[in-house]
This record gives C-alpha cells, structure tokens and sequence, in this order.
C-alpha cells in the first residue's frame, strides 16, 4: 500500500513536470520572436499573425493546465483519503482494547491533534480527579501515552510509537 502511494505522488509529480517542459517548450514557438518589422498595408502585419496565433493556441493551454491539475488533484486526493482511512481504521484498533474511560481520553487526545492538558481529562463527562489520574496513569504504564509537566501543568500527548501509528 506505501508503495502505491508513493508511485501516485512520483505519477503526479511526473505529469507536472511533463507539462512545464511541454509549455515552455511551446512558448517559443508561439511566433513572439520579437519582429522589428513595420507593418505593412500590402504584406500584413506579422504582429497580427502573432496575435492570431495566439489567440488560436491559448485556449488550447489552458484546456491542457485545467486537465494536468484535475488529474494530479485526482491523483493527491487518493493519498489524503487513504490517509484518512489509515487513522480512522488504527483509532478503532486501538479502542476496541481500551475501557470506557480509556476510550474517552483517547478520544480527547484525537480531537486535539494528540496533545491535552490533564485537567481537562477531569472535565470529561463522568470523570473525577482521582479517576481521571487512574485512567492517565493507566494509559502510560500501557505505553499509550506519555505525560510531559510544564511548570505546574501537565501535557498528555501520545507516545512516539501510537502516534506514528495513528498519524
């Protein structure tokens, strides 16, 4: 699965590569050569021929950016949604082994990028102090989360190894 994705963002990053080549490859031979030409009544005037082309390729690019940026926003969205998908599915694992009260910390900490103060664990709803410290003192000795003080406060966030599972 970690291959795949891999192989879309390289597929994404090859197509926009491919289409700046292509386009500043095309840039010079869009007829802005620069003439110093004077127009003339007999002959035409090659800056029109200038804007006729142009005005005959343009619409042509930008047809050819609009499909190179759906198909790599396309191509992206798959890994966000897959990614998605991951940390939804590793949440789920982890809280069918969690209790009750587990489960509500561990739902904090998702709901808070997995970073919390543990006073606020005590305002969860059917929690007190002296629980809310059981369920945290539970919850490290597990190796779930790691408890961080800062002066007088304490941080709850995951430990290294949930965190790289769940983000």
């Amino acid at each position: 699965m970690i291959f795949w994705q891999n192989k879309t963002v390289i597929i994404g990053i090859v197509v926009i590569v491919s289409f700046l080549v292509l386009a500043f490859n095309i840039f010079p031979f869009l007829g802005l050569s620069g003439h110093t030409e004077e127009c003339s009544l007999l002959e035409g005037c090659p800056h029109e021929q200038e804007l006729d082309f142009l005005q005959t390729a343009l619409p042509i690019i930008i047809s050819l950016a609009l499909i190179v940026g759906a198909s790599t926003y396309y191509l992206m969205s798959q890994k966000v949604e897959s990614t998605e998908k991951s940390l939804k599915k590793n949440t789920e694992i982890i809280l069918k082994f969690l209790n009750e009260d587990e489960k509500k910390l561990v739902n904090l900490l998702v709901e808070s990028n997995g970073k919390v103060l543990q006073a606020e664990v005590t305002r969860l709803p059917g929690m007190s102090k002296v629980k809310s410290h059981r369920v945290v003192q539970k919850l490290i000795d597990r190796g779930v989360i790691e408890k961080e003080s800062i002066g007088k406060t304490n941080v709850l966030k995951f430990s290294k190894e949930i965190k790289e599972g769940l983000y």
